[in-house]
């Protein structure tokens, strides 16, 4: 499935784009569109997905229709330091 992905530094600059692109795919009834997906951007910008089909596209050719999803970036648990070899830590004094 066709994906528009747009991507930007600046989040409004990033949703103006994305209203005039909804509008001009919403006014062609020959094609349907995702609600769109807000995904994390790593400088604090924007990134948004949104998939474009044409109706019973691959039904007419005889394929299966899948789906995608894209999972959203979060961050990772924080690693844990593991001492390797040397001596242990002291123990308090009991």
């Amino acid at each position: 499935m066709p994906q528009l992905r747009l991507m930007g530094d600046d989040p409004d600059h990033v949703e103006q784009v994305l209203a005039l692109l909804l509008d001009l795919i919403d006014a062609d009834p020959r094609l349907n569109i995702s609600d769109p997906t807000r995904l994390s951007h790593r400088s604090g910008g924007a990134r948004i997905v949104v998939d474009i089909s044409v109706p019973n596209w691959r039904a007419r050719r005889g394929e299966p229709i899948r789906g995608h999803v894209e999972r959203s970036d979060e961050r990772p648990p924080p690693r844990r330091r593991v001492r390797r070899g040397g001596t242990p830590p002291a123990l308090p004094p009991a």
